[in-house]
């Protein structure tokens, strides 16, 4: 079972998939079609947009990016 198929069978409502070598995140919600569970991809943050990141379900805690790849050569 793949990392997304078992967060979505917890019905966890926000996932993150961060790629350390393109430094980006792209920021899922989970959402229903047809009463299964879906994810959808909602942002991709970069060094551009790098003041958007925040949790979804919590806007109003926003995230450093520089600190997630601080230390990543």
């Amino acid at each position: 079972m793949s990392t997304r198929e078992s967060c979505r069978e917890e019905k966890i409502p926000e996932s993150w998939i961060i790629d350390i070598q393109k430094r980006t995140i792209e920021m899922y919600d989970l959402d229903y079609e047809n009463e299964e569970p879906k994810y959808y991809l909602i942002d991709t943050i970069t060094n551009e947009n790098k003041e958007g990141l925040h949790l979804i379900h919590f806007p109003h805690i926003g995230i450093d990016f520089d600190k997630i790849f601080d230390g990543i050569e």
